[in-house]
């Protein structure tokens, strides 16, 4: 389930500005945006090879590894169920 909530951050830890129902200890992910954050210059320049590349290493191995090696071949297959060609 995804829900967006407004939190503060204080002494190590994030405390929602609202009630929130979720079981202690469950583990949660976290996406921080700070509404004061001005985008640098460097981004600009940073080349786009460089952001997939980044993300490329953030996929697990496993994950990278069951994914299909004729991909290219087989495209329709793959994005519109078509019958793979021989």
């Amino acid at each position: 389930m995804t829900r967006h909530l407004k939190a503060i951050y204080e002494g190590g830890v994030f405390r929602p500005l609202e009630p929130v129902e979720i079981a202690e200890h469950q583990e949660v992910s976290l996406l921080v945006e700070t509404p004061d954050e001005e985008p640098s210059d460097a981004s600009a320049e940073t080349p786009i090879w460089e952001y997939a590349a980044q993300l490329m290493r953030e996929i697990p191995e496993d994950a990278l590894n069951a994914l299909p090696t004729d991909g290219a071949s087989q495209h329709d297959h793959y994005l519109y169920g078509a019958p793979k060609r021989s």
